[in-house]
Protein backbone atom coordinates (compact mmCIF):
# COMPACT_ATOMS: atom_id res chain seq x y z
CA UNK A 1 0.00 0.00 0.00
CA UNK A 2 1.75 3.65 -1.14
CA UNK A 3 0.59 6.09 1.77
CA UNK A 4 0.15 9.73 0.00
CA UNK A 5 -1.19 12.91 2.16
CA UNK A 6 -1.59 16.39 0.11
CA UNK A 7 -0.33 18.80 2.18
CA UNK A 8 -0.61 22.81 1.07
CA UNK A 9 -0.94 24.47 -2.21
CA UNK A 10 1.20 27.70 -2.41
CA UNK A 11 0.16 30.62 -4.61
CA UNK A 12 2.40 32.01 -6.74
CA UNK A 13 3.28 35.25 -8.96
CA UNK A 14 1.14 35.40 -12.25
CA UNK A 15 4.38 36.31 -14.31
CA UNK A 16 5.50 32.85 -13.07
CA UNK A 17 7.04 30.94 -15.44
CA UNK A 18 6.76 27.14 -15.41
CA UNK A 19 9.89 25.58 -17.11
CA UNK A 20 11.61 27.51 -13.99
CA UNK A 21 10.18 24.79 -11.60
CA UNK A 22 12.84 23.10 -9.24
CA UNK A 23 15.82 23.50 -11.14
CA UNK A 24 18.60 21.31 -10.28
CA UNK A 25 20.31 24.24 -7.93
CA UNK A 26 17.08 24.65 -6.45
CA UNK A 27 16.18 21.11 -6.50
CA UNK A 28 19.39 20.65 -4.53
CA UNK A 29 18.74 22.87 -2.22
CA UNK A 30 15.55 21.32 -1.59
CA UNK A 31 17.32 18.02 -0.77
CA UNK A 32 19.48 19.61 1.56
CA UNK A 33 16.64 21.00 3.48
CA UNK A 34 14.44 17.92 3.47
CA UNK A 35 17.58 15.54 4.83
CA UNK A 36 18.48 17.97 7.30
CA UNK A 37 14.72 17.35 8.64
CA UNK A 38 15.23 13.58 8.14
CA UNK A 39 18.79 13.71 10.21
CA UNK A 40 16.89 15.04 13.32
CA UNK A 41 13.71 12.81 13.44
CA UNK A 42 13.14 8.88 12.78
CA UNK A 43 12.72 9.04 8.52
CA UNK A 44 15.05 8.61 6.19
CA UNK A 45 14.67 10.48 2.90
CA UNK A 46 14.07 8.32 -0.18
CA UNK A 47 13.89 10.28 -3.30
CA UNK A 48 12.11 13.87 -4.36
CA UNK A 49 9.82 13.69 -8.00
CA UNK A 50 8.92 17.41 -9.00
CA UNK A 51 6.87 17.98 -11.99
CA UNK A 52 4.79 20.61 -13.83
CA UNK A 53 2.17 21.11 -16.14
CA UNK A 54 1.06 24.55 -17.94
CA UNK A 55 -0.87 25.31 -14.48
CA UNK A 56 0.53 23.29 -11.87
CA UNK A 57 3.43 22.24 -10.38
CA UNK A 58 3.88 19.05 -7.24
CA UNK A 59 6.59 17.97 -4.71
CA UNK A 60 6.62 14.61 -3.79
CA UNK A 61 8.72 13.81 -1.17
CA UNK A 62 8.82 9.86 -0.18
CA UNK A 63 10.17 9.13 3.00
CA UNK A 64 10.48 5.69 5.30
CA UNK A 65 11.40 4.68 8.12
CA UNK A 66 12.14 1.15 10.22
CA UNK A 67 8.82 -0.81 10.04
CA UNK A 68 7.16 1.05 7.10
CA UNK A 69 5.35 4.15 6.96
CA UNK A 70 1.57 4.97 7.42
CA UNK A 71 -0.75 8.11 7.21
CA UNK A 72 0.07 9.41 10.30
CA UNK A 73 3.76 9.61 9.34
CA UNK A 74 3.23 11.42 6.62
CA UNK A 75 1.22 13.48 7.89
CA UNK A 76 3.73 13.80 11.06
CA UNK A 77 6.37 14.48 7.98
CA UNK A 78 4.46 17.48 6.77
CA UNK A 79 4.38 18.57 10.36
CA UNK A 80 8.14 18.87 10.77
CA UNK A 81 8.41 20.50 7.51
CA UNK A 82 6.16 23.09 8.51
CA UNK A 83 7.69 23.93 11.50
CA UNK A 84 11.07 24.22 10.17
CA UNK A 85 10.00 26.92 7.66
CA UNK A 86 12.11 27.91 4.91
CA UNK A 87 10.85 25.64 2.10
CA UNK A 88 8.56 28.38 0.87
CA UNK A 89 11.80 30.25 0.53
CA UNK A 90 13.60 27.47 -1.52
CA UNK A 91 10.80 27.57 -4.20
CA UNK A 92 9.80 30.69 -6.14
CA UNK A 93 6.49 28.88 -7.27
CA UNK A 94 2.98 27.43 -6.35
CA UNK A 95 3.49 24.33 -6.06
CA UNK A 96 1.32 21.27 -4.32
CA UNK A 97 3.43 19.42 -1.47
CA UNK A 98 2.97 15.37 -1.20
CA UNK A 99 4.52 13.33 1.58
CA UNK A 100 4.33 9.34 0.73
CA UNK A 101 5.71 6.38 1.43
CA UNK A 102 7.86 4.42 -1.16
CA UNK A 103 5.42 2.07 -1.24
CA UNK A 104 5.78 -1.70 -1.75
CA UNK A 105 8.44 -1.67 -4.94
CA UNK A 106 11.14 0.92 -3.11
CA UNK A 107 13.42 2.34 -4.81
CA UNK A 108 17.06 1.56 -3.43
CA UNK A 109 19.14 5.12 -4.13
CA UNK A 110 21.80 4.40 -2.04
CA UNK A 111 24.77 1.71 -0.85
CA UNK A 112 23.17 1.82 2.04
CA UNK A 113 19.92 0.63 1.06
CA UNK A 114 21.18 -2.93 0.06
CA UNK A 115 22.73 -3.34 3.07
CA UNK A 116 19.46 -2.59 4.98
CA UNK A 117 17.09 -4.55 2.63
CA UNK A 118 19.75 -7.78 2.85
CA UNK A 119 18.01 -11.18 2.12
CA UNK A 120 15.46 -9.25 0.38
CA UNK A 121 14.39 -9.93 -3.07
CA UNK A 122 14.91 -6.71 -6.23
CA UNK A 123 14.90 -6.28 -9.01
CA UNK A 124 18.21 -4.12 -10.55
CA UNK A 125 19.28 -2.91 -13.90
CA UNK A 126 22.44 -2.01 -14.74
CA UNK A 127 23.71 0.69 -16.80
CA UNK A 128 25.03 -1.32 -19.04
CA UNK A 129 25.29 -5.34 -20.28
CA UNK A 130 27.68 -7.22 -17.69
CA UNK A 131 30.08 -8.75 -19.09
CA UNK A 132 30.65 -12.24 -17.39
CA UNK A 133 26.76 -13.28 -17.00
CA UNK A 134 25.56 -10.96 -20.59
CA UNK A 135 22.69 -9.79 -18.54
CA UNK A 136 21.23 -6.28 -18.00
CA UNK A 137 18.64 -6.88 -15.55
CA UNK A 138 18.72 -9.33 -12.71
CA UNK A 139 16.04 -10.14 -10.06
CA UNK A 140 16.78 -12.02 -7.13
CA UNK A 141 17.68 -11.90 -3.35
CA UNK A 142 20.07 -9.80 -1.87
CA UNK A 143 22.73 -11.90 -0.79
CA UNK A 144 25.57 -9.67 0.60
CA UNK A 145 26.86 -6.48 0.28
CA UNK A 146 31.18 -6.16 0.61
CA UNK A 147 32.43 -2.54 -0.13
CA UNK A 148 30.64 -1.96 -3.08
CA UNK A 149 29.92 -4.90 -4.37
CA UNK A 150 26.18 -6.41 -3.73
CA UNK A 151 25.69 -9.94 -3.94
CA UNK A 152 22.61 -10.92 -5.91
CA UNK A 153 21.09 -14.81 -6.25
CA UNK A 154 19.49 -14.65 -9.52
CA UNK A 155 17.68 -18.03 -10.20
CA UNK A 156 20.10 -19.90 -7.93
CA UNK A 157 23.09 -18.11 -9.21
CA UNK A 158 25.39 -15.80 -7.69
CA UNK A 159 26.17 -12.69 -9.49
CA UNK A 160 28.68 -9.97 -8.05
CA UNK A 161 27.45 -6.45 -9.34
CA UNK A 162 29.27 -3.04 -9.04
CA UNK A 163 27.12 -0.57 -7.09
CA UNK A 164 28.25 2.26 -9.69
CA UNK A 165 27.46 0.22 -12.56
CA UNK A 166 23.50 0.07 -11.29
CA UNK A 167 20.74 2.26 -13.11
CA UNK A 168 18.13 1.34 -10.85
CA UNK A 169 16.49 -1.04 -8.40
CA UNK A 170 13.87 -1.62 -6.57
CA UNK A 171 12.35 -4.06 -3.80
CA UNK A 172 10.59 -7.03 -5.60
CA UNK A 173 7.87 -8.76 -4.17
Amino acid sequence: LRIINVFLKRACPASFVWRYFLEKASLEKVTSFIKIICSTSEFDLVDIEHSKTSNSAKLVIFIDKDGGVTLDDCIDFNELIHEAGGLDDLIDSSYTLEVSSPGPKRPLKVLSDYVRFKGRKVKVRLSSIDTLSSKEVFVGTIEDVIGDKISINDSGKIFVINYENILKANLNL
